[in-house]
């Protein structure tokens, strides 16, 4: 039995990855609890290890007279401990080893069950914390096998099993046992004692295992590729601004250049579409399109709907951020896209409801005239698409028309750039008194630069509420007007009616 165990905890340490001091302080723990079972106590075993990891149980008795002999367990009488030491006497401690044989069937099973609890929780917590560590990257795995309901669990590393749940995979995809996949680390769960019927009928708490969910669907993977793939993404040079996704089918994903000298696009597919080229092959095939972004809807939203050819952009309502996106008759079905995925991830990207046309479908809209030219006249300053892409607006929109009281003042009234006027009309700011209300963090956000402030601060004047005082007849402290008792000698005023 000792070489099974020694076999046993070399194993565990071999196979299992754990550390010897681990393995060896839970076998202790094991037998102190087998020796406990048998013997009612463990506060007299003494366990140890050799070099060789050879174990060692005995028992500590102390040496009493025959006649004052009352417990076997803890005592041995003095002619007994004679016959193992020659040179014992009464007050002795002698150490009695133990053939783990002995012990009953009970007992040792008993133990063991309680010794792979420990091991359990060991495992689980060591699991827990190092894949904890790692949710939000992506990770290389294995396939270990695909259950019934689609659901796929694969080898994560040190034989720890994740899942790839049938929801997180990509139509695109097909999974065999044994291949390596890359997936997105999305969840990890802590292990803990739930119910379940099914597997025990007599509803006892069982304890489940880390759960390590992973994903092939996550626009994060995307994010994560990108990462790893364009240098600009990784220092932050060039910056993701959003990506939207519908898995197996197209993914969208917007870019900003934090430096003039990099352009967002071109570094992120990079040269003759390398890198790009290498991500899309990675999800078997799926199209991703690299959109730069740009604060200005109107040209955002033409080029989100890449691959279609936007030849103009009407922005009808503000409120509810609806759109109209006129192409030509041939480019509809690429606007729209398979089951209108193109469309609805320009929705999601922009932010904007998208609705495709024709110029010809727009036009016979029943959209008054006046409304036309509101969606139109929002972005008379704003730089064309293209050479072919006009935004037609004759003139600013009015108090009036924008709803605003006839006493504020319009941005556009003063004498500064027009430019500006629209960099502050595009965040909901049209007059003068809008302007004087926002706070330092706000004008931040909108990108004013001091040269800005300052063009606009020149014309708002804040006059200061200056409150009226007068002097207390009594004692001449400085009292405010409406005040009946003066703060300093306690005279009490009364005021004339006018």
């Amino acid at each position: 039995m000792s070489t099974d165990l020694r076999d046993a905890i070399r194993s565990m340490i071999e196979e299992k990855n754990y550390t010897r001091d681990m393995v060896l302080e839970t076998v202790r723990e094991f037998v102190k609890a087998a020796y406990k079972r048998r013997y009612g106590t463990d506060s007299n075993v003494e366990i140890s290890f050799s070099d060789d990891d050879e174990l060692t149980v005995c028992s500590r008795k102390i040496v009493v007279d025959e006649d004052n002999y009352y417990n076997e367990v803890t005592e041995i009488p003095l002619d007994e401990a004679l016959e193992l030491s020659e040179d014992a006497e009464i007050g002795d401690e002698l150490l009695i080893p133990i053939d783990l044989s002995t012990f009953d069937r009970g007992a040792v099973q008993s133990a063991k069950q309680r010794a792979q609890q420990t091991f359990k929780e060991v495992q689980n917590n060591r699991t827990y914390k190092e894949f904890k560590a790692k949710e939000g990257e992506i990770i290389l795995c294995i396939v270990n096998s695909i259950l019934p309901n689609g659901d796929i669990r694969l080898n994560v590393g040190g034989g720890v099993e994740g899942l790839l749940p049938y929801k997180n995979q990509s139509p695109r995809e097909t999974y065999d046992q044994g291949t390596e996949v890359k997936c997105y680390l999305e969840k990890v769960e802590n292990a803990d004692s739930a119910k379940d019927p099914a597997v025990n009928q007599k509803g006892r708490k069982q304890k489940k295992d880390v759960r390590i969910i992973l994903s092939r669907t996550s626009p994060k993977l995307i994010e994560k590729l990108l990462s790893i793939q364009v240098p600009e993404i990784y220092d932050r040079e060039v910056e993701i601004v959003k990506i939207v996704r519908t898995a197996g089918q197209r993914t969208k994903v917007a870019v900003k250049s934090n430096s003039r000298d990099i352009d967002p696009v071109g570094a992120t597919v990079g040269l003759k579409g390398n890198r790009i080229q290498s991500i899309i092959t990675e999800i078997e095939g799926e199209k991703i399109d690299v959109i730069p972004y740009d604060e200005n809807p109107i040209n955002f939203i033409a080029s989100a709907l890449t691959p279609a050819h936007v030849e103009k952009v009407y922005l009808i309502d503000f409120t509810t951020k609806r759109a109209v996106a006129i192409v030509n008759q041939k480019d509809v079905g690429l606007a729209i896209g398979p089951k209108g995925v193109n469309v609805n991830l320009a929705n999601s990207l922009c932010d904007w409801m998208i609705e495709v046309m024709t110029q010809e479908q727009f036009d016979a809209l029943d959209i008054s005239q006046e409304t036309r030219e509101k969606a139109e006249a929002i972005f008379t300053n704003g730089i064309p698409l293209d050479e072919n892409m006009e935004v037609a607006a004759d003139k600013p929109l009015t108090a009036q028309e924008l709803g605003i009281d006839e006493n504020e003042t319009l941005l556009s009234e003063l004498s500064i750039s027009p430019e500006l006027v629209q960099k502050l009309n595009f965040r909901d700011i049209y007059t003068v008194e809008e302007y004087a209300n926002l706070t330092d963090e706000e004008l931040d956000d909108i990108g004013l630069s001091q040269e800005e402030r300052d063009s606009i601060n020149e014309y708002i004047s804040v006059e200061e509420e200056v409150e009226e005082e007068f002097e207390c007849p009594n004692c001449g402290h400085s009292v405010k007007v409406g005040t009946t008792v003066c703060p300093n000698c306690g005279v009490e005023f009364e005021f004339e009616e006018e």
